[in-house]
């Protein structure tokens, strides 16, 4: 059955997503062997601005293993660059290498989200789709459909993984540096998400470079599907890329061999969507001599368009920060913190309106960071609704008296005092109907008295028939209607046991036990003296529903030993 409400709860979440996003402040941290960099931007109708910006030098001959093996010199330098960059947020949002990542668009039969799931769940969608050198406990793992075809029964899926200890080094320097890890990126979609800064969105077919000493392939995604190719470069050409010795016959050679592979790469790529032609070529590149770079790619890549990827050129830039851009003779390198910036965090499924390759995250504990920021932002709301109401309750009530308390106050007292009366009136009532309903039970309770005074003496003389020789009463008293209490002394053990024996067969003692016995402490005045002090209590049955009063009875008949014993009674 169909939930009434659930068009009004969905409307509800998808504008609370929406906000949601658009309140979340990310700071985007690119961490590579040779630099960090940082920058944090905020959205605005006209545009993007750059709110904060900075990085810090590492390293000329630094590695990918450098930030795994050397991981408190990068620490140390993102605690320094967080404080000279003054963040405002500790959300980051970071990236791991394209190298570290397993990117696949999967055919598949066509599923639900809730089939999807649950094969997830049962560990027999991945092993039957996918072959991983490890187990999936090992991966951290993001899927996301990209379309469904219903006339061929099938759909494409989005599968990005990458193993948690690869994840883990990038998150560990983030929280040691004081930050709050919330999207991990792949740091080729991290470059192209930098594309969201341009106001004016690009139709044809954009393909991205990363030329480099750590990072070197080919990007194009296609409505929503990435088309990912990677660049082998040996380690001769990585060390001549990295010392920037790209002039003469050796760097002819290099970009030779790097413009066949990315040739390679757009056929390939002509073959699986049957496209005719790369219309935008975008380079990103650390290295220092960007013109010279740039020659040598058009003249390799004669027919295309080659252009290097300027992240700035279409962001809101503040003077103060134009100092550390223009420090920076390739301002390409800043390509992937700003693409890391404009990330937010997805706590309500807001990115199940952006598919492919923009909602990517591998943050291996992303449920329960969303689950925090979901508190959050719900506090806020909530906060926000609550001033809200309060103040529409003030406003009301403002109104209201302006505009009604003249007309209205005549016929407003009066009913305050008819109000008054009738309170007052029913608080008498209240008391009359409280009073006779006292009385009526009082009543009620008198006819069922009944006296048990009969039953009771009729035991009192049956335990009197019984004392044994060598036993004197001190006490005896009823602590509730069925319990007899007998307190005195006895010349012996013995005398005692026979005493609860015979109190044992009376018919109206269910049970007698010895609740306590000891040494008389003071000599008494009885013949032969008695040597113990005892209390037995009796369950007893008296025929009586009544409620008990004291009286006194002192028995009828004594045995050859009887005393006089004055008894505390119930009736």
């Amino acid at each position: 059955m169909n939930n009434p409400f659930q068009p009004i709860l969905k409307a509800f979440i998808d504008a609370l997503s929406k906000y949601s996003i658009k309140q979340e402040d990310v700071v985007g941290v690119d961490i590579t062997p040779n630099y960090i960099r940082v920058a944090q931007l905020s959205e605005k109708p006209n545009g993007w601005l750059l709110e904060k910006m900075g990085y810090k030098y590492v390293s000329d001959q630094g590695d990918l293993n450098d930030i795994r093996d050397h991981q408190d010199e990068y620490v140390q330098k993102l605690r320094d660059l967080i404080v000279s960059a003054n963040l405002d947020t500790a959300n980051a949002a970071i990236s791991i290498p394209i190298t570290s990542a397993i990117v696949r668009t999967v055919t598949m039969p066509l599923m639900t989200d809730e089939e999807i799931e649950s094969a997830i769940q049962y560990d027999s969608l991945w092993n039957n789709i996918l072959q991983l050198d490890e187990k999936l406990e090992e991966y951290s793992i993001f899927w996301q459909v990209i379309r469904r075809d219903t006339s061929d029964n099938t759909m494409e899926l989005l599968f990005v993984a990458s193993k948690l200890s690869e994840i883990n080094h990038y998150v560990q320097i983030a929280e040691r540096a004081g930050l709050n890890p919330v999207v991990v990126d792949v740091r080729c979609f991290a470059i192209r998400n930098a594309l969201k800064t341009q106001k004016h969105t690009f139709n044809g077919t954009t393909a991205i470079i990363e030329f480099g000493p750590n990072e070197n392939y080919v990007l194009i995604v296609t409505d929503d599907a990435p088309f990912i190719y990677d660049i082998y470069v040996s380690d001769n050409d990585r060390a001549l890329i990295q010392a920037g010795e790209l002039e003469g016959e050796q760097g002819d050679r290099l970009y030779d061999r790097f413009a066949g592979q990315i040739l390679q790469a757009f056929r390939a790529y002509d073959t699986k969507f049957g496209k005719n032609m790369i219309d935008r070529v975008l380079v990103v590149s650390p290295i220092q001599d960007k013109n010279a770079m740039m020659h040598q790619m058009r003249k390799c890549l004669d027919g295309y368009g080659i252009e290097l990827f300027d992240p700035f050129s279409e962001l809101q830039v503040p003077m103060n920060l134009d100092e550390i851009i223009s420090s920076e003779p390739n301002t390409s390198v800043f390509t992937s913190v700003i693409g890391l910036a404009v990330r937010k965090v997805d706590i309500f499924g807001y990115y199940k309106y952006v598919t492919g390759v923009n909602n990517v995250n591998l943050l291996p504990n992303r449920d329960a960071v969303h689950g925090i920021e979901r508190k959050k932002v719900l506090s806020k709301v909530g906060l926000i609704g609550f001033a809200l109401v309060v103040s529409l309750f003030v406003v009301g009530t403002l109104m209201y008296q302006y505009f009604f308390n003249n007309t209205l106050s005549g016929q407003y007292q009066t009913a305050v005092q008819i109000e008054n009366q009738l309170q007052i009136k029913e608080a008498a009532l209240a008391n009359l109907k409280s009073q006779k309903a006292k009385y009526t039970q009082m009543l009620d309770a008198s006819k069922e008295f009944k006296s048990n005074q009969v039953g009771t003496y009729d035991l009192l003389a049956a335990v009197n028939q019984s004392v044994p020789g060598g036993v004197w009463f001190s006490t005896i008293s009823f602590d509730s209607p069925n319990s007899l209490v007998i307190k005195g002394d006895a010349a012996n053990d013995q005398v005692i046991v026979n005493f609860i024996d015979r109190l044992q067969k009376l018919p109206m003692v269910e049970r007698a036990s010895l609740q306590n016995m000891t040494l008389s402490g003071t000599p008494t005045p009885r013949k032969g003296g008695g040597a113990k002090q005892f209390e037995i209590r009796c369950t007893v049955n008296i025929s009586a529903d009544a409620a008990i009063k004291p009286i006194t009875v002192s028995p009828s008949a004594e045995p050859a030993n009887a005393q006089t014993v004055k008894a505390a009674l119930y009736i």
